[in-house]
């Protein structure tokens, strides 16, 4: 999936999620979309812990198993910088 993101008004990101459209519905697909615009959101003040929390909670329920989240997650961190489980076990 090709998307642009603007994650502070000076820096736009031009990202390629890896998702495999094959295990998850189109509902699913767009729901871990969002988790990582809010993990951007969240960077930058924009998003509260409650709310991050809750979307990781809904990310892991749709990802559930532990090999495709890390894959996930490192294709995250490769395209933004922005480490998911640094940020979740810091507001833990």
């Amino acid at each position: 999936m090709h998307m642009k993101k603007k994650y502070n008004n000076k820096e736009t990101l031009d990202e390629t999620y890896e998702i495999d459209y094959d295990l998850f519905t189109v509902e699913e697909i767009i729901k871990i979309i969002q988790f990582y615009q809010l993990m951007g959101q969240y960077k930058n003040n924009k998003v509260s812990k409650q709310k991050i929390k809750e979307a990781y909670l809904e990310y892991k329920n749709i990802i559930n198993n532990l090999s495709l989240e890390k894959r996930y997650n490192e294709n995250f961190y490769q395209k933004t910088g922005i480490s998911i489980y640094q940020t979740i076990k810091s507001i833990e």
